[in-house]
């Protein structure tokens, strides 16, 4: 289920490669969905905490953008020509 909801997340988030996030998912882009899934949600919990602990929010905002590009270089190197066409 966690995996499902990251997989979407990030294809709203990155929506250039959405056509290869929808297609079946090896095990290390699984993780990957599910890790996004997990730290994404921690976001909104930080962001929407009162007060808001700004130092948590900018913390989860960089595990978020560190596994966005990691699923970038694992799409770059696993569809790496079809993503140039």
């Amino acid at each position: 289920m966690s995996r499902e909801r990251g997989r979407k997340k990030l294809m709203l988030r990155i929506p250039e490669i959405r056509h290869f996030l929808a297609s079946p998912a090896s095990e290390t882009l699984s993780d990957l969905f599910e890790s996004y899934d997990l730290a994404a949600d921690c976001l909104e919990r930080f962001r929407a905490a009162s007060p808001t602990d700004e130092r948590r929010v900018l913390e989860y905002e960089g595990l978020c953008r560190e596994i966005e590009a990691e699923v970038l270089v694992y799409c770059g190197e696993r569809y790496g020509k079809q993503m140039r066409s």
